[in-house]
């Protein structure tokens, strides 16, 4: 046996018990596994029909044919299988038509009217029963293309992307096949019938790995793919010819060879893109936009529940389901809303493995492991698809779990990718605003314990005025004029320290942004009460003037109050180095449709090497003793309450931060 047909006879076997090993309780998969067998003998045959040592070429001839006949019908049973069909003896009652035309074709290849006995390698001769074959043949194949066509009607889903591979596979490889074999005796060119056996084999097994693969692929995606490494091969073919036309006695050869591979580097460097572009289609464009979508909403927003509902609402309406879900990982199970999957269930440990499962991917593999759970769990959700966020240690943060599509089509394998490409970047997205609240929280607790020195100080005196009064009070009860101070002291002390720890508290609890209308000059006020005594330790006059009016807002007041305080407490630490009257100054003023908050110093002002990268995270100056997060949080708050915040270049001394946000301008 030749090499070529060695290999062929050999992969179509291989193909066949691959097929059927991936799920053999799978009816299409064990109809493949039959035209496997039919197609190793048929290349068998062949190869004893092609050896020149064989003294009777016109027995295998008859026989190739012989078994060849039956293809139509095994295409018919996979066909039948794909639309839902049972495999066994209902196929054949079900298709006893083509099952009869491929016994009266196979019978007909062993009479003296297909090929005669005196027909001979050198001399081949053809009779009428010949052309018979070639006609009845090619019209089952052809039948069978116009039946393809038509079922695809009135299918959906997985049935119609099963067909439209067969439609294009298995049918033309078998009209390719007998166009071929009917031109080579006509032409008297017996060399094109030796294509037969490739191109029906290339075919076949295409068919059968579109078929039965666990990634799903439609027409489009077949069709693109085909014709971009078209022309990518027809290219690179021109090439090499060009290359080889030069002559050795101009350019040494490896001179050529040298030529031949930075044409085709730059070839593929500054045309490929051009290909993948030129066959973009619809869906593509759409992915594009999406795309833009994740990528837009994760720089507008800062809130993690509110992206997460946003981005399902953008992959729900991509993938033209009625929901998706972004099931959060915790330490037993992911999870959202009534649906759970246990990080130990098998249905767990299996799609982590694979990284990502749709239902059709499922049927196709054999029930090993925990697919028969994970099938099982996105039957009781009527999950479609089911994909893995990307992760370092295995354990991704996150599941997207889509539903099944309304018109029930699955999601083929190009879908597939661009689900993992757009999981990594909202997992990015995530993992960055996961970071961010996490420094936020850290950068409060910081402000606090820088405040919490010198609000003791100012604690304390009340304490002093309330313990003098405790003390006095045995012996001077009766006197009308302590009880009056009694009356009046002690809770306008009490109300001072609540104030004041509160307020400490406030800074150094985890909080979760609260949106409510609120006045900045009355935040401001209690903000800079916290941070007085800060300033009375470092000698710093801190002043105010809050001239907005009108000054309502709608904000988070604990982030508005981190706010103020970050800059306020930057720019104590900025003056407390210089020598001079130490100043800082708080102001409110109105603008239109905003309102302008600024905080100015007159310390020595910001390094020029600073200013370009000045909120950015770990960007601080040698005379702040913090780690550089404190503007870039302060920034991000500003850019949650969809403000700005700008460096203001002044000619004087000092330093001007001012934060522009939306006010509500009262009705008239």
């Amino acid at each position: 046996m030749s090499p070529t047909n060695l290999v062929a006879f050999l992969a179509s076997l291989g193909v066949g018990c691959g097929v059927l090993y991936a799920n053999p309780k799978r009816a299409i998969n064990r109809a493949f596994f039959l035209a496997s067998l039919d197609v190793a003998l048929w290349l068998m045959s062949l190869e004893w029909l092609n050896n020149p040592a064989n003294p009777n070429p016109v027995l295998w001839l008859r026989t190739a044919w012989s078994i060849s006949a039956f293809i139509p019908f095994l295409l018919w049973v996979i066909m039948d299988c794909a639309m839902g069909g049972a495999f066994g003896w209902c196929s054949l009652r079900k298709g006893i038509i083509w099952f009869a035309v491929g016994v009266l074709m196979s019978a007909l290849c062993f009479s003296e009217y297909f090929v005669p006995n005196e027909s001979t390698r050198e001399h081949p001769l053809r009779g009428i029963g010949w052309t018979v074959y070639v006609v009845v043949i090619g019209a089952s194949y052809l039948i069978l293309l116009i039946l393809a066509i038509i079922k695809l009607r009135s299918r959906a889903g997985i049935q119609k992307i099963e067909l439209q591979v067969l439609l294009l596979g298995g049918t033309s490889a078998g009209l390719v096949g007998v166009v071929l074999s009917a031109l080579g005796p006509l032409l008297k060119n017996p060399s094109l019938t030796h294509f037969v056996p490739i191109i029906v084999f290339v075919f076949y097994t295409s068919t059968a790995w579109g078929i039965t693969t666990q990634k799903i692929f439609d027409a489009r995606d077949i069709f693109r793919s085909g014709l971009r490494l078209g022309f990518s091969i027809s290219v690179v073919a021109v090439i090499i010819a060009l290359t080889s036309l030069i002559s050795p006695q101009f350019v040494p050869r490896p001179l050529v060879v040298v030529i031949c591979a930075t044409l085709v580097t730059l070839f593929f460097n500054r045309f490929n893109l051009r290909v993948l572009r030129a066959t973009l289609m619809g869906g593509d464009r759409d992915a594009e936009g999406v795309r833009t979508s994740i990528l837009a909403v994760g720089r507008d927003e800062f809130e993690h529940d509110v992206l997460v509902k946003r981005f399902s609402g953008i992959l729900g309406v991509w993938g033209r389901t009625a929901r998706a879900y972004f099931l959060t990982g915790t330490k037993d199970a992911f999870s959202w809303g009534k649906i759970s999957l246990s990080v130990a269930s098998p249905a767990a440990v299996e799609l982590l493995r694979m990284k990502w499962a749709t239902t059709e991917s499922l049927q196709r593999q054999r029930e090993a492991g925990g697919r028969r759970e994970l099938a099982a769990f996105m039957r009781e959700y009527d999950l479609g698809v089911m994909i893995c966020a990307p992760s370092d240690d295995g354990r991704p943060p996150f599941i997207i779990a889509l539903e099944t599509r309304r018109d029930r089509s699955p999601f083929t394998w190009g879908e597939i990718k661009l689900l993992l490409e757009w999981s990594a970047i909202i997992e990015n997205i995530l993992s960055r605003i996961r970071l961010t609240q996490q420094a936020r929280e850290s950068e409060q607790l910081r402000t606090a314990g820088l405040l919490g020195a010198s609000l003791a100080h100012e604690i304390r005196n009340p304490l002093v005025t309330l313990k003098t009064i405790a003390q006095s009070a045995k012996a001077r009860f009766n006197d009308p004029e302590f009880r009056r101070l009694l009356i009046e002291l002690v809770p306008a002390e009490i109300e001072r320290i609540e104030g004041l720890v509160s307020g400490l508290m406030d800074l150094g609890r985890p909080q979760h942004p609260h949106l409510e209308g609120i006045r900045l000059n009355e935040t401001v006020e209690t903000s800079v009460k916290l941070v007085r005594p800060k300033a009375l330790d470092e000698a710093v006059t801190l002043t105010c003037d809050l001239g907005a009016d009108p000054d309502e807002i709608t904000a988070d007041r604990a982030s508005i109050r981190q706010i103020i305080l970050n800059l306020v407490m930057n720019a104590i630490q900025a003056v407390s180095v210089v020598e001079k009257r130490r100043e800082v100054r708080v102001s409110t003023k109105g603008g239109l449709g905003t309102i302008v908050l600024e905080v100015s110093d007159n310390g020595p002002g910001m390094p020029e090497e600073v200013k370009s990268r000045l909120f950015q995270p770990f960007t601080t100056s040698n005379k702040t003793s913090g780690i550089g997060l404190g503007l870039a949080i302060t920034a991000d708050l500003v850019k949650l309450h969809h403000g700005q915040i700008t460096l203001v270049e002044r000619d004087e001394a000092g330093t001007t931060f001012r934060v522009t946000l939306p006010c509500q301008q009262p009705s008239s």
